[in-house]
């Protein structure tokens, strides 16, 4: 068996190792035409700071400011004079910057791979939007007395904003805009101030007196939206119970806080009881989860298991990592009471919809780097459609490059996956915490083939192919790389297509022709994998990629017998193929489909014409076709510029599939699929006619609220670190909890 090996992982100022509510990243070693809403203009910059690049190391540290001062001259928004100040991280790494300082975040969590870093953290109380760049030059750095800041030619990834619906609860069942996945579905239910809702307060970082809280997971409930939250939880301190609750299934879902080990003077207990009720006429039974204090004990007292006291909680506020412990109760086909540490938290359970997202990505690390993570009052400016290159057609918003952004700018900053219109042209950091990383190159006897895009590198020289048999369709080649695009839109007989090498990582876009249009793009390894004939022998296929999906719009890895263009290769009838997709949305499943030849007996594979699949996790399916295994959320792992690592072990007669370094599933392959010797490895991007009203994006403002004004009509997406090795071992796998099951 092979050990999946995980990417380096470090923390700056304490760790959760996964927080209840926010997707920590742990990947692998080596997820009729509408036209768009609006016409970006790139002259409306945003204040940001940074250039790319930068080594990732396992070692960074969240800031705790000692010494450096600032003067404060003149009225509001006149720069001021910043004296020199020194951070220090709790593991003594110190950053000297003129930065202004500010209060930090806790539990910044980076996780390395290659050449870049996810990072996630503790949500910081009032932040809209948070962003991660270099630490600056001082000379570039000009702080202003209202505390906005800018620095000169910065590059900043921002956050952005969660792509899903509300949820209702007893407050906002009449707000104007509330969108809801299934008016029949979940709810929440709140009191009247956060006030009434909290039941002590707790700690977000670990220490010898404290004890770990962690949070399980388990039955299934209707229309969970692909939240977390969503599933019925049990918060225990007892590792015994924990283990025990993990072998009959439980999710996992890691630390959600830390509480006093031991009753005193400062603490109350919260109890817990639950309510369980077979449900009348049929074979399942509605489970009610309950936490409260004492206050709530004689409305429990009747309950199935009645109240016991749960774990200890501070009465009061006290130092700077402790937050008040709120409870929002989660009403469905099973109930339960959702503990939030911290009012961000809350909110997200509260409220769910475009809140912010709690991770950041920085890629094209090339030396060791000192990188900047804040969190902002408003939101990181929408300067424009970025693209690897610029692309002006009829009909569509232009395809900036970061050039023309960089122009535009009057500092020269550039917000990539800035999200937000008509916000202040310069930022204001409320928290901040410094992170040093170095990369971590991969090892080339890992791996057959690789592809990391990395800075200093290029695809070399794009040569066109002729000879693409559908309409409107072109097909490159580079060194390493087949690509092919399939019914683009051509305004003017100027495609709607971008790709390329950019800050580390391979970027596309495109627009699909017209209704009913099955556009899609292709990107095939020029180098060959092999399916051997020992079905112990397992070819392992790799890919990051943000996945955020919707029915029409999602990523694709495809392992196939067809040489390129692959998809035109899916006409021959005797063609194998195995293909793993994130699809749906917002909630998304990630799915398997093994298909031979035909599909269905009408045709080729193709975006309308799908092989029948089988469903690893699927968050919204009741229906029976579904065993429900504790995976991971695909929504909790996906953001706009969040990257999602696949890991893909493919035999002749098994597909195992890992996200994020997690079991999101396995099954058999049918006998009619026969894939052996020589294969090729795609990575694939579809857009089908994005302006039907199912999905969601252009037809209404909500669930996806950022791609339904700037990304209705033109879509893209980020790949890295595509890899393969033929020959490799089976991975290891935990059968008892995540059974292979029959495709």
């Amino acid at each position: 068996m092979i050990q999946i090996p995980q990417s380096s992982r470090f923390v700056v100022w304490g760790r959760l190792p996964r927080i209840a509510g926010c997707a920590v990243a742990i990947t692998l070693a080596g997820c009729g035409k509408s036209g768009s809403d609006s016409k970006p203009n790139p002259a409306t910059g945003g204040s940001s700071s940074n250039s790319t690049g930068g080594a990732s190391s396992s070692t960074g540290g969240s800031s705790n400011s000692t010494g450096g001062s600032s003067n404060s001259t003149g009225g509001a928004g006149q720069p001021v004079q910043v004296g020199s100040t020194t951070t220090v991280s709790p593991d003594g790494t110190s950053v000297t910057t003129t930065l202004p300082m500010l209060p930090q975040l806790t539990n910044v969590l980076g996780t390395l791979r290659e050449d870049s870093v996810g990072i996630d953290f503790d949500p910081v109380d009032g932040a809209t939007d948070y962003r991660v760049y270099e630490l600056p030059k001082d000379q570039d750095i000009t702080a202003f007395s209202d505390g906005t800041l800018t620095v000169a030619n910065a590059i900043y990834r921002c956050a952005g904003m969660r792509q899903t619906f509300d949820i209702r609860n007893n407050l906002n069942t009449k707000s104007a805009g509330l969108t809801v996945s299934d008016s029949d579905g979940i709810t929440a239910k709140i009191g009247a101030t956060p006030t009434a809702d909290t039941l002590g307060y707790v700690y977000v970082t670990a220490a010898s007196d404290r004890l770990p809280v962690y949070a399980l997971a388990n039955y299934f409930g209707d229309d969970e939206v692909g939240w977390r939250a969503s599933r019925l939880k049990v918060y225990t301190t007892d590792t015994s119970a924990r283990q025990t609750m993990l072998g009959k299934g439980w999710r996992d879902d890691g630390i959600s806080f830390y509480v006093p080990s031991a009753a005193a003077s400062s603490t109350q207990t919260v109890y817990s009881s639950q309510v369980a009720e077979p449900v009348d006429g049929q074979d399942w039974t509605s489970y009610k989860q309950y936490y409260f204090t004492a206050a709530g004990m004689s409305a429990h007292k009747g309950d199935t298991s009645p109240p016991a006291p749960a774990f200890q909680v501070l009465s009061a506020q006290g130092g700077d990592d402790t937050k008040p412990l709120l409870a929002v109760l989660y009403v469905g086909s099973h109930t339960h009471v959702e503990l939030a540490a911290g009012l961000e938290r809350y909110k997200r359970a509260a409220y769910q919809g475009s809140l912010p997202d709690w991770h950041l990505e920085w890629a094209g690390l090339t030396k060791e780097t000192t990188l900047v993570v804040e969190a902002l009052k408003d939101g990181c400016p929408f300067q424009g459609f970025l693209s690897p290159q610029h692309v002006k057609a009829a009909g569509h918003q232009i395809l900036y490059t970061l050039a023309d952004l960089q122009k535009a700018s009057s500092t020269g900053e550039v917000f990539i996956n800035g999200q937000y219109d008509n916000v202040p042209a310069k930022a204001t950091p409320i928290a901040r915490s410094f992170l040093k990383v170095t990369a971590t190159p991969h090892n080339a006897e890992d791996w057959d083939w690789y592809q990391g895009f990395g800075v200093g590198t290029d695809l070399g020289t794009v040569t066109e192919v002729p000879g693409c048999t559908d309409y409107h369709c072109d097909r490159w080649r580079t060194t390493d790389l087949d690509i092919s695009a399939y019914r683009l839109d051509e305004p003017g007989n100027v495609p709607v297509v971008a790709f390329g090498q950019f800050l580390g990582q391979f970027w596309e876009a495109f627009d699909d022709d017209g209704a009913d249009v099955t556009g899609k793009l292709r990107i095939t390894a020029r180098t060959k994998a092999k399916i051997d004939s020992d079905p112990n022998k397992y070819l392992h296929a790799t890919m990051s990629v943000d996945i955020m999906s919707t029915d029409r719009r999602y990523p694709q890895l495809i392992i196939s017998d067809q040489n390129a263009p692959v998809q035109e290769g899916l006409a021959n009838a005797g063609s194998n193929t195995v293909l793993v997709q994130p699809i749906l949305g917002p909630s998304m499943r990630v799915e398997v489909q093994a298909f031979h030849g035909i599909v269905g007996g009408v045709g080729p594979w193709d975006v309308n014409n799908q092989a029948p699949e089988h469903r690893l996790i699927d968050y919204d399916t009741q229906d029976g076709t579904t065993t429900f295994q504790p995976n991971e959320p695909p929504f909790e792992h996906a953001g706009m510029d969040r990257m999602t690592k696949f890991d893909v072990f493919l035999s002749s007669q098994r597909i195992y599939v890992f996200m994020d370094g997690q079991p999101a599933g396995c099954t058999t392959i049918p006998s009619t699929v026969k894939l052996a010797g020589d294969v090729t490895y795609t990575v694939g991007d579809v857009l089908y006619h994005e302006g039907a009203d199912d999905e969601l994006v252009c037809s209404q403002a909500h669930p996806y609220t950022f791609m339904h004004t700037h990304q209705c009509t033109e879509t893209k997406r980020h790949f890295d670190d595509l890899a393969f090795k033929s020959g490799s071992a089976p991975p290891t796998w935990d059968n008892s909890r995540f059974p292979c099951l029959p495709y």
